[in-house]
């Protein structure tokens, strides 16, 4: 796969590397961060920020981007954005995570201080 990337005169393995680690960035970052300092995070919220992230870097890198200008930015940025805001409102919108749970959350959290 990596030498036919390399064949492709219009292609840069940069590029691609940049793409991937812009998917993942947005995908992930955000849900390590909630799922890490808020006790609200949840599964469909984990799923949705998932989502938006992936879907957000994609659809920035095909169009949005073009547009230039205040467009112009690494997919990432906006990507994490977005994808943190749907963690967050598809968390406060849907059950909350049961007492086990958030009584293991702050477990944790009181052992850190």
């Amino acid at each position: 796969f990596g030498i036919v990337i390399a064949l492709d005169q219009n292609s840069s393995i940069f590029q691609v590397v940049s793409y991937a680690w812009a998917g993942f960035g947005a995908s992930f970052g955000p849900l390590m961060l909630c799922s890490l300092y808020w006790r609200r995070t949840n599964k469909q919220g984990a799923l949705a920020g998932m989502l938006v992230g992936a879907v957000t870097v994609i659809v920035w890198n095909l169009f949005v981007k073009q547009l230039g200008g205040i467009f112009a930015v690494y997919e990432l940025l906006p990507g994490f954005i977005f994808a943190l805001i749907a963690i967050v409102v598809v968390s406060l919108l849907t059950e909350e995570p049961s007492k086990e749970v958030t009584d293991e959350f702050d477990t944790y959290m009181e052992a850190d201080v």
